[in-house]
């Protein structure tokens, strides 16, 4: 009787756990997942220490992302806004157009 207890709880505990896999591995993938904000056109203004950089949009938004390894000051980036995130400059996900 014991053991029989044990395999169905173990059963169960494996089910629930399977069950919550696809929602989770769903919300990490970027299919599905999109901004719906418009693309940030931005101008590098200056170079951060730590690999920040603070650019600055045609409509005079300033915004703190992380950098590009060939980012210079003057460097047109193209930013769209990222869904999930848990710190301010990563709210942003920069690439170098010019």
């Amino acid at each position: 009787m014991r053991r029989l207890m044990l395999v169905s709880t173990a059963l169960l505990a494996l089910a629930v756990g399977l069950s919550r896999v696809p929602p989770a591995l769903a919300r990490r993938s970027s299919g599905g997942q999109y901004s719906v904000w418009p693309r940030v056109v931005a101008t590098v203004m200056r170079l951060e220490p730590r690999g920040l950089a603070a650019i600055q949009t045609r409509e005079g938004l300033t915004y703190e992302v992380l950098t590009g390894t060939t980012w210079r000051v003057g460097d047109t980036v193209v930013c769209e806004h990222v869904a999930y995130t848990r710190v301010p400059w990563e709210a942003l996900d920069c690439r170098k157009t010019s």
